[in-house]
Order: structure tokens, then C-alpha cells, then sequence
């Protein structure tokens, strides 16, 4: 089996791994990777990338309902797989009753009951490094719809130079990464990222990235926990207001008087972290200085 980071796992031709399995897979509730991501990175506003399984005896073509956008996405299931838990089949009923044949009127509410069905899971598997990735999705989400709503989970944000750069956040590495459609570094921007998010270390793609223009890598520290993961989130939010202050400052204004009226928004206040995990703090060990040595000359 050949991995591949964050992008899930393909099969040698001469693997001894089929690829295939006997169990349907029906009723589990899982993370997916969509294929579309490919082509929009990041994946789309509506999805969370958490669905369930509504027919699965097909691992090669399994119908996954997204919990995000109540929409059922066509997914291959074939190699690793982290399964949440399974839905009884009469939650499986209420949830396709809900969706099936829902009028334009009422694909909201069907949204609401099965983002519910998501947060509830979550909360059941508890935050970890299986159930991270979906939630920094569903935080990040919020963020994009707060500051650039539109098809796909990122922010855009216009250029000195004209162009238009894309930032989107890769759930697996927890690493921001950004776009600007440009050959060229763009040096202004780099000052700025390193100022909106540092002391971060910033990592220019080399030409493996060129063929979607000049890319950034900023690796972000792993939230270990769900009070880490949202303030990981807030500092994302406060660096992106950071570049849309410096390069878009109408926008920005707008952006602020609109989360003064409304607020912001925050899915991920339902969720809890487990009762027994403690704070932790971060030791610093005294500075000792060497015996008989009095200064540096």
C-alpha cells in the first residue's frame, strides 16, 4: 500500500492488500474524503467531510450522506477507514426522511438535524487525532463564512500586485496553506504572513507547487484539545482580519460593523472536551549558569 499525507491511501499492483472487504458498511458514521477536493482544496462551504454511510455493500462506490450539507456524495471507501460509530436503522430512517424529497423551504432545517447528528457523534468519539480532523474543519468553515462566503471552504484576498490569493487549511497536517496565482513571490505578502501568523516558520513550495502558482506552507501548532483547537481557530481568525486589514481595509471595516451586529460564529461550542483531561502547563526550567565562568568576552 502506497500513503500519501493527508490524502488518503492507494493500492500497488502488487500489493497483498485487496482493497475490497465483505462488511457493508451501511449506517456508519465516518470521516470521507471527497474526490472533488482535488480541484477545490479545502473541499466546499457546505460539506464537513463527516457523513454516513446510507449504502455501503459497495465499498468501491458507497452513497455517503454529508452531515454538513445534507447532500449524499458518491465516495470510494477502499483502504484505511476510521468508523465514529453506527447509527440504529431507524436513525438512519429519520435522517433520510429528513432529507429525501426536501422542498427548498425545508433543506435548512434538514441541514440543522443532520449537522446535529454530527456534533452529537463528535461529542460521543470524543476530540483526538481521529476526530481532529473534522473538527478543525467544521471551526475553519465558520471562519470562511464569516469572512468570504462562497462555494469553496476558503478565504480569497486581493493582491498589491491585482492577483488574488486563496488560503485554506489542510485538516490532516493542520497547516495553512496559501495561493496566489503568481510565478513570482510576491514579497510584500510573505512580510505579511510571517506578521499576520507569526512566529511561525514560513515555507515557500518549491516546483513541485508551480503548476497553481507560487504556494505557502504555514505549519501550525496540533491543538491537543478542543479548548486548544479553538484558540488555534481565533488566532487563524485574528491573522486573515490581520491581511484583510492591511490589503483589503474597506472589506475589513465591513467585516467588522457585520460581526458586531451579528456575531460570530462558533459550531464548536456544543462540542466538550472529556471531564477527566486536566490543563496542562508548560514547564520552563530554571537557566543555570556554569560554575567560575563571570561574562563573555
Amino acid at each position: 500500500m502506497r500513503t500519501s499525507l493527508g490524502a488518503g491511501a492507494e493500492l500497488d499492483n502488487d500489493s497483498s492488500l485487496t482493497g475490497t472487504f465483505q462488511v457493508s458498511l451501511t449506517r456508519a458514521v465516518l470521516p470521507y474524503r471527497d474526490q472533488s477536493e482535488r480541484d477545490l482544496p479545502g473541499g466546499t462551504i457546505g460539506d464537513i467531510g463527516l457523513g454516513v454511510v446510507v449504502e455501503g455493500d459497495d465499498p468501491a462506490r458507497a452513497d455517503v450522506l454529508d452531515l454538513g450539507s445534507a447532500r449524499t456524495r458518491l465516495v470510494d471507501l477502499t483502504g484505511p477507514l476510521v468508523v465514529l460509530g453506527w447509527l440504529y436503522p431507524s436513525g438512519l430512517r429519520s435522517l433520510r426522511r429528513a432529507v429525501d424529497g426536501a422542498s427548498r423551504e425545508e433543506v435548512e432545517r434538514a441541514r440543522a438535524f443532520t449537522f446535529s447528528v454530527a456534533l452529537r457523534s463528535l461529542n460521543a468519539a470524543g476530540f483526538g487525532p481521529l476526530t481532529r480532523p473534522t473538527v478543525l474543519r467544521i471551526g475553519f468553515r465558520d471562519l470562511c463564512q464569516d469572512l468570504d462566503l462562497h462555494e469553496g471552504t476558503a478565504v480569497r484576498l486581493l493582491l498589491p500586485s491585482g492577483g488574488v490569493s486563496r488560503i485554506h487549511l489542510d485538516y490532516e497536517t493542520v497547516t495553512l496553506l496559501v495561493r496566489t496565482g503568481r510565478s513570482a513571490p510576491e514579497r510584500d505578502f510573505e512580510t505579511a504572513l510571517v506578521e499576520a501568523f507569526g512566529p511561525r516558520e514560513l515555507l515557500r513550495g518549491g516546483p513541485a507547487d508551480s503548476t497553481a502558482g507560487q504556494a505557502y506552507h504555514l505549519p501550525l501548532p496540533v491543538p491537543r484539545s478542543l479548548a486548544d483547537t479553538r484558540r488555534l481557530l481565533d488566532r487563524i481568525r485574528r491573522g486573515l482580519g490581520h491581511l484583510l486589514a492591511r490589503f483589503e481595509p474597506d472589506r475589513f471595516q465591513s467585516l467588522t460593523e457585520l460581526s458586531k451586529a451579528l456575531g460570530e460564529r462558533d459550531s464548536l461550542r456544543a462540542l466538550r472536551d472529556r471531564a477527566e483531561e486536566q490543563p496542562m502547563e508548560a514547564v520552563v526550567p530554571p537557566v543555570r549558569s556554569s560554575a567560575g565562568v563571570t561574562g563573555i568576552h
